[in-house]
């Protein structure tokens, strides 16, 4: 992965942490130093979700929520923006379901 990207990836992940606050006003960039301690997530004060982000010139796919390492009462969530596209979030569709029961 060249600079370019990298810089591209962690604007990204600040933006998506600044979009958050509104909802969790503690949010930020989740910093990882060491590959085998890396937990798959890139955000940091999220509530129940580990949230993955990613920034590509189309939308990535939805397999990138499996970097995210699973944990009990956790929801892996993956935000996706691909250039000029509106970012997206793809959850696990249990998750998407019980969010949907809370606003009823």
């Amino acid at each position: 992965m060249g600079k370019g990207q990298r810089v591209k990836g962690h604007g990204f992940e600040r933006w998506v942490a600044n979009q958050l606050k509104q909802v969790f006003p503690d949010a930020k960039r989740h910093l990882e130093f060491q590959g085998t301690e890396a937990r798959g997530f890139d955000l940091d004060n999220t509530g129940q979700y580990h949230i993955q982000c990613k920034a590509y010139r189309g939308y990535a796919p939805i397999s990138k929520i499996q970097e995210v390492h699973p944990e009990d009462g956790f929801t892996p969530v993956l935000v996706t923006k691909g250039d000029y596209l509106e970012p997206m979030a793809v959850l696990p569709l249990s998750a998407f379901i019980e969010l949907l029961k809370g606003n009823n």
